[in-house]
């Protein structure tokens, strides 16, 4: 038999550093609808079909049915969660997983048809901050804009004051879009791209701002707002959707941005453990002062043993100062909930192994523990200033 557990964190409250809001409706029962929340392909198959013999999914059905008090299949669990409403079910999740305060992008899902945040806020009883989405909030401002000049003095003007509008962070899908090397342009580039992102926005009434020089322009136009007021800016990095081209999605690739001492005071999030980049996230949160690394336990849709050699890989290089735990959660809350749970699970095993090998001591590896479910979220995100309260961390051991 093995060594008994050293680490036990389960009375360490989550603080879900990157999540999403989710639907109102949650009354789902078809199957093939409910396998698409766990997969990223825009495939049919893959997304109704083969998605259901993943190791995940078939893990998350267990255990939602466990919950629920129901047979592990996923009609059951449909009936079971469609019984009650969507912040009812939300509620009941959050509070059974203990999450202890949630960070939030707004860009996804639709507002009209997700809770609000401070809906959120209430129905887990903790606290909720929302993070601004940029190339959102950018492409209202281009179909708004006649000249260049005139788009960056508005993002300048629309970003200046991002605290006092209720923001606690911005957050990027450059990623998505245009890759993360983030270059500066010469002016006829600008220009160029301003008109053709101008000329999207005459066509269709909207732009979907995937111009490179364009895009970088503003980004860095953020990048200064940000560091100006030392708001954290989360990079979308990794595994995601299949438009984003993984070979641009490394985070080495974030090393101009990193370099630049004008944005020292701009802390930036790699996201989704920077998967399968994560040895490299855990590197550029070694060297610099201003990288921190999210550890995702949601999405990616992995297995609990991948999730483990992520978090292992992490704690391996990266300070624990500057770690995060987060599910992603978006649309429906079994992905925050399976997140805090399996975070706070994965986390203790690794930090028995670092007990073991003589890494750390007890104490040291539940400090650990401590920050990077829990306490350096809570300080990143001025959760201590939202306006649904909870009890602020104990103080350092």
């Amino acid at each position: 038999m093995g060594a008994p557990p050293v680490v036990d964190l389960t009375d360490v409250a989550v603080v879900d550093n990157h999540c999403h809001s989710v639907e109102r409706r949650q009354d789902q029962r078809d199957v093939a609808a409910w396998r698409a929340y766990f997969s990223e392909s825009p495939d049919r198959e893959a997304r109704e079909e083969v998605v259901a013999t993943t190791a995940c999914y078939r893990r998350i059905v267990a255990d939602t049915a466990a919950f629920h008090g129901v047979e592990a299949k996923e009609e059951a669990v449909l009936a079971a969660r469609a019984t009650t409403d969507g912040a009812a079910l939300t509620g009941r999740l959050l509070r059974d997983a203990h999450v202890g305060g949630l960070v939030v992008d707004t860009g996804f899902p639709d507002p009209a048809t997700a809770l609000s945040v401070p809906e959120l806020a209430a129905a887990g009883g903790c606290p909720a901050v929302p993070l601004l989405r940029l190339e959102l909030a950018f492409a209202d401002l281009v179909a708004r804009a006649t000249t260049l000049d005139g788009l960056l003095d508005a993002t300048r003007a629309a970003l200046g004051d991002a605290r006092a509008q209720g923001w606690h962070g911005f957050k990027s899908v450059v990623g998505y879009r245009t890759g993360l090397a983030i270059e500066r342009w010469d002016a006829d580039d600008q220009a160029a791209a301003f008109a053709l992102a101008r000329a999207e926005v005459e066509a269709t009434g909207a732009v979907r701002l995937g111009h490179k020089p364009l895009l970088d322009t503003l980004l860095h136009v953020a990048f200064a707002q940000a560091a100006a007021q030392e708001l954290p800016v989360q990079v979308h990095v990794g595994y995601g959707d299949p438009d984003a081209d993984l070979r641009l999605a490394n985070p080495l690739l974030l090393r101009a941005v990193l370099e630049e001492p004008a944005y020292r005071g701009m802390p930036l999030v790699l996201l989704h453990g920077c998967w399968p980049y994560v040895r490299e996230g855990a590197y550029l949160a070694a060297v610099y002062g201003n990288a921190w690394l999210d550890l995702s336990y949601g999405i990616p849709y992995l297995s609990r043993g991948e999730m483990r050699r992520v978090t292992r890989a992490a704690l391996g290089a990266a300070p624990a100062g500057r770690l995060l735990a987060s599910s992603d959660g978006a649309r429906i809350p079994e992905l925050h909930w399976t997140g805090a749970h399996d975070a706070r699970r994965l986390l203790a095993q690794a930090l028995d192994e670092l007990v073991a090998d003589g890494d750390l001591d007890p104490d040291q590896a539940r400090r650990t523990g401590e920050q990077v479910l829990r306490d350096n979220a809570w300080a990143l995100y001025d959760l201590a200033s939202a306006p649904t309260s909870a009890p602020e961390p104990e103080p350092d051991r």
